[in-house]
């Protein structure tokens, strides 16, 4: 790898401002309740970073056109000009709805080039370009200029306004709404869709899956740092591959559920090789309920429809499987919580211990035990190949779309896995490994996870002479 690809690179902010909703919705309530299934993941910042190669367009026309489509953007997305702020009385995070405007970031990555950045290292790629941004700001959308044209776009919200689904819907009806119209209108409403019974109730093994997150709970922040952030695609053929492995004549695997399989195997390998071994590993995975509940009230709500589905079984046993064998327990485990009772359980889970987190002084939230990091090694899956991106808002079409999370202090082994906007069937994967995990990786003789380069990610463009077309910049902006 050249030298210069290997560089860590500073984000410098040239402005940010807040942009408020041009025309409210009138009526709009001034506070939007959260639901009971937007605090079992609870409140803390995601974004979605979208990456655009050079396209011949100048950075400031995009700057223009951002800030003159977003008042209109937010009047139909009004909960993302608002604040996430604590109700006085319970302490459970709500939404104030009162257009204290999105934050608008402009910056400036100086004289790289997408091409030239090393986005096999998340942390130092990634996560400089995914800027920080407090925690009760309902949307900050970014923009980074780079050299040689190329720019990025971060959608950075807060988790209790939307999960996978939601997320990767903004870009998408920003760019319908700056092209044109909004084929669809975003339901906003959320306590109304799943109410808790009354009494409440479910069953008993619920109590163990979560965990409060607080400082006694958690792993310490220096075990939690020592995890490494690697990004890797994972190309069509590899996918195929691994699917016909995965797969039988009476079953046919997903995709995921053959990756999946391949990554236990690879978990279970690093495993065994410890100075103590574990004797079992687990894997986890979020799954969208949305298929499992009313479409008609689900495909245009971006609030949270996801719950995490796990399965702890013995390092030696995934170790010895076939492929196809690891692929259907891993169907079996993900079919286990898609149904709807299991979403209504959790409703009426979070309406009993809601105020325990929160309220009194409860000094945090609810977590998913899994994801602490404690027990057996275990790995978080979360796919969003399912969500196609558009995001073409009249400067072409991204070339990667990722989300990014920082993760705090929680300890396990996490993968993110997005397609590749191109439809080429590959996919981007982002991870957070043990180092030990990351070797085994890297080692793998089938090489399924392949550094994610410039060239792989189809960002590497030539740089024009002249810079920024001030010409350029008015003619575009006459179009929109």
């Amino acid at each position: 790898m050249p030298p210069q690809l290997r560089r860590r690179f500073e984000v410098s902010v040239t402005s940010r401002t807040l942009i408020r909703a041009s025309d409210p919705p009138p009526e709009f309530p001034a506070v939007l309740p959260v639901s009971n299934l937007d605090l079992i993941l609870g409140s803390f910042n995601v974004s979605l970073i979208l990456l655009y190669p050079a396209a011949g367009f100048p950075f400031p026309a995009v700057a223009a056109a951002t800030r003159a489509a977003l008042p209109s953007f937010l009047s139909r997305f009004f909960p993302f000009a608002g604040r996430v702020v604590a109700d006085a009385a319970t302490g459970i995070p709500e939404i104030a709805c009162n257009n204290a405007g999105a934050e608008l970031v402009l910056a400036d990555a100086g004289d790289v080039a997408l091409a030239d950045v090393d986005f096999a290292d998340a942390d130092t790629s990634f996560g400089a370009i995914q800027l920080p941004y407090e925690q009760g700001v309902a949307l900050s959308l970014q923009l980074v200029r780079f050299k040689c044209g190329g720019f990025s776009v971060s959608w950075g919200t807060n988790h209790l306004l939307v999960d996978g689904h939601g997320l990767t819907s903004l870009p998408n009806a920003w760019a319908e709404l700056v092209r044109g119209e909004l084929s669809w209108e975003p339901r906003h409403e959320r306590r109304s869709l799943l109410r808790p019974r009354s009494p409440p109730r479910y069953g008993a093994a619920l109590d163990a899956e979560f965990t409060r997150y607080s400082p006694a709970n958690l792993v310490n922040p220096l075990l939690a740092a020592a995890l490494v952030r690697r990004s890797y695609v994972v190309s069509a053929a590899d996918l195929a591959r691994l699917r016909a492995a995965a797969s039988t004549p009476s079953r046919r695997a997903t995709r995921l559920e053959a990756l999946s399989a391949h990554v236990w195997k690879l978990l279970a390998a690093a495993t065994a090789t410890t100075t103590t071994p574990d004797p079992n590993c687990r894997l986890a995975w979020l799954v969208d309920g949305r298929r499992r509940l009313d479409p008609t009230k689900f495909n245009t709500y971006l609030g949270n429809v996801i719950t995490y589905a796990s399965k702890e079984a013995a390092v030696e046993t995934i170790a010895a499987s076939p492929l196809a064998d690891v692929a259907a327990m891993a169907g079996a485990a993900i079919g286990e919580v898609f149904r709807e009772e299991r979403y209504q359980e959790l409703v009426d889970w979070m309406e009993i211990h809601k105020t325990e987190a929160y309220g009194d002084g409860g000094g945090g939230k609810w977590t998913e035990t899994v994801g602490i990091g404690t027990g057996s090694p275990a790995m978080v899956v979360s796919a969003f190949v399912a969500f196609k991106v558009d995001g073409d808002f009249g400067f072409g079409k991204p070339a990667v779309v990722m989300p990014w999370v920082r993760p705090g202090r929680l300890g396990s082994a996490a993968m993110t896995v997005a397609r590749s906007p191109s439809e080429d069937g590959s996919w981007v994967v982002m991870a957070r490994l043990w180092p030990r995990l990351a070797d085994v990786i890297d080692a793998d003789t089938e090489a399924v996870f392949k550094p994610a380069t410039a060239e792989r990610l189809g960002l590497v463009r030539r740089c024009k002479r002249g810079g920024d077309d001030v010409a350029a910049v008015a003619r575009h902006a006459s179009r929109l």
